[in-house]
C-alpha cells in the first residue's frame, strides 16, 4: 500500500521537494517501524507507538512527517476497502505536551547595521548583496537564488516571487516553477535600496537575458542554496553573529513590518504564507503584498 501511495504522489503536482520528503519518511520511519504488519494489524496503539518512537529518536518534525505519510497511506487503504477506518485520525496530537518555545528573535535595526558593516569588511564574503536582498524582501534563500531578471520590474519596484531553487536527484540544481506554498506565488513591492542593488547588479551583466538569475554562483551558474547557507554560516560566525541564520532575515522582515503596523494578513501576503496565524505565531512579535512593506523596510537605511 505504501508503494501504491508513493506512486500516486509521484504522479501528483506536488513540489519535487515534498515528494522527496514523503518518500524519505516512508522509507526511514514508516516501513522500518510497522512495515512488517498487515493492514488490519495497524491499530491506534500501533500508530501511537510508532509516532512516539520516531519523536523520541528523530524529533517532533520527523514524527509530523511520519504521521502525514502514514495517514495518506492508510487513507488510500480505506478508499480501496482494505480497512474500514484510518487509525491515524484517532491518535491524539501531542501539541499540548510540547515545551513552550521562545518567540522569534530578529535583528534589531542596530544589529542589522552592525552585521552589514562586518560582512562588508569581510574579504571572504561575496554575498552581501544576497543578504541585503533577503533583508529587503523576506524571501526564502531558495527563492532568492531562483530570482530571474524577467521577474523583476525595476521601474515599478516590484518582484514576482514565482519559483524556488531545488536539487533534483540525478539531475542536480534546477529551478522549480513554483514556490514552497501556493501562497508563495506573489508580487511584492521592493524598497528603494533593493531597487538600487538590483540596478547595479543588472548593469554588471548587460548581456544577461530575462531567464538569467539575478544571484548566480561565482562561476555564473545556478547558486546552490545549501552551499550558500553553509558559506553564509561561516561568514556570520566570523562576524560574531553565530545565532543568525538566513531564516532570521525573514523574521527580521516580519518584525519590521509588524512594528510599522501592517496587519497579519498583509505580512503573510508579503512572506508568502497561506495562513496569517502562522505568521503571527512564528514570525511576528505579537496575493499582492501591501506597498507599505517597501517603505517599512527602508527603516534604518
Amino acid at each position: 500500500m505504501a508503494t501504491a501511495w508513493l506512486a500516486e504522489v509521484d504522479d501528483s503536482d506536488l513540489a519535487t521537494g515534498t515528494k522527496r520528503l514523503y518518500r524519505f519518511a516512508v522509507q526511514s520511519y514508516v516501513l522500518p517501524g510497522i512495515g512488517q504488519l498487515r493492514l488490519r494489524e495497524i491499530t491506534v496503539p500501533a500508530v501511537d507507538r510508532l509516532l512516539t518512537a520516531v519523536r523520541t529518536s528523530h524529533g517532533a518534525g520527523a514524527a509530523k512527517s511520519a504521521r502525514s505519510v502514514l495517514s495518506g497511506i492508510l487513507a488510500e487503504a480505506v478508499r480501496r476497502g482494505a480497512i474500514p477506518t484510518n487509525p491515524v485520525r484517532e491518535v491524539g496530537s501531542r501539541r499540548a505536551h510540547r515545551r513552550p518555545t521562545a518567540g522569534p528573535r530578529a535583528l534589531t535595526v542596530d544589529e542589522e547595521r552592525q552585521l552589514r558593516e562586518r560582512l562588508a569588511a569581510d574579504d571572504e564574503t561575496a554575498k552581501l548583496d544576497l543578504v541585503d536582498f533577503m533583508l529587503g524582501t523576506g524571501v526564502r534563500i531558495g527563492e532568492a537564488c531562483a530570482v530571474r531578471w524577467a521577474a523583476v520590474d525595476l521601474d515599478a519596484a516590484t518582484l514576482r516571487v514565482e519559483a524556488t531553487l531545488i536539487r533534483v536527484p540525478g539531475r542536480g540544481l534546477a529551478i522549480q516553477e513554483a514556490p514552497k506554498t501556493t501562497a508563495g506565488r506573489r508580487t511584492i513591492a521592493l524598497p528603494a535600496f533593493v531597487v538600487d542593488l538590483l540596478r547595479r547588479r543588472r548593469a554588471q551583466v548587460p548581456e544577461a537575458d530575462g531567464a538569467a538569475v539575478a544571484f548566480p554562483s561565482p562561476t555564473g551558474r545556478l547558486r546552490d542554496p545549501h552551499n550558500t547557507s553553509s558559506n553564509l554560516r561561516q561568514a556570520l560566525n566570523r562576524a560574531g553573529f553565530e545565532w543568525v541564520t538566513s531564516h532570521v532575515f525573514r523574521k527580521t522582515v516580519a518584525t519590521r513590518l509588524d512594528e510599522t503596523g501592517l496587519s497579519a494578513r498583509q505580512i503573510a501576503d508579503h512572506l508568502g504564507h497561506n495562513r496569517p496565524s502562522l505568521t503571527q505565531d512564528v514570525y511576528m512579535g505579537r496575493g499582492l503584498a501591501a506597498p507599505e512593506a517597501a517603505t517599512a523596510l527602508e527603516r534604518g537605511r
